[in-house]
């Protein structure tokens, strides 16, 4: 019944779907970020949720239903399908970069996909634990999110901001990509089924933020 419901959705979206774009990127994702600290003041994870476009939403679940077994329901297939999205972002780090005071950090096992369908778009949400990384003193991490390829752009969502749970006095600054304008015309110039032989284009059109936190004692 689940997978029923899923085709129809996936038919109503089908017939919504405009024109293919040529040029990269093919496919787009709003990006809400929650910064979370412990009592301690220790940032203790990173909370994303992906909003993706309705097209690519459509794609999406289309190849990842296909071989679903049984009558089970949707939200245990919506289930089954965020744990498959997130193994097979597990290769590519979920598209996060982190960094803290310019120093690399490793990108940690994703936790808690949930997945759901809200409007045409899959929204797909996980959370980064970074308890591991031991960040007492927070400021000056940094995050990207991207694809490699730029065959998806991830931009922060313009309606949401970045939330800051459990420490005061600490803010994320944004700052936009600037990427090279031949770069840019390189990038329009990919169709749909090329594969950049530039290694991390899609880096060079990444937003970055910035945590920036005063001391607790002040």
């Amino acid at each position: 019944m689940a997978r029923r419901l899923i085709r129809r959705l996936l038919l109503g979206l089908a017939l919504l779907i405009p024109g293919l774009a040529l040029a990269h990127p093919h496919a787009w994702i709003d990006l809400r970020v929650g910064l979370v600290f412990d009592d301690n003041g220790q940032l203790e994870r990173m909370q994303q949720a992906w909003l993706i476009d309705p097209t690519y939403s459509h794609m999406l679940l289309e190849e990842m239903t296909r071989d679903l077994e049984g009558d089970i329901g949707i939200d245990e297939a919506l289930d089954r399908v965020a744990e498959r999205m997130l193994e097979n972002l597990a290769a590519y780090d979920y598209f996060t970069e982190l960094r803290h005071d310019d120093a690399e950090i490793a990108v940690p096992r994703a936790e808690n996909a949930r997945l759901s369908l809200e409007d045409r778009r899959l929204y797909l949400r996980f959370d980064l634990p970074l308890a591991e990384h031991a960040l007492e003193d927070a400021s000056g991490f940094t995050y990207r999110v991207f694809d490699p390829t730029y065959w998806i752009e991830v931009l922060h969502d313009a309606d949401d901001v970045v939330h800051i749970e459990n420490r005061q006095g600490c803010e994320v600054q944004i700052e936009e990509a600037r990427p090279d304008p031949q770069l840019m015309r390189y990038a329009a110039t990919l169709e749909r089924q090329d594969r950049s032989p530039v290694d991390n284009l899609g880096r060079h059109f990444a937003e970055t933020a910035t945590l920036q936190c005063r001391n607790r004692s002040d």
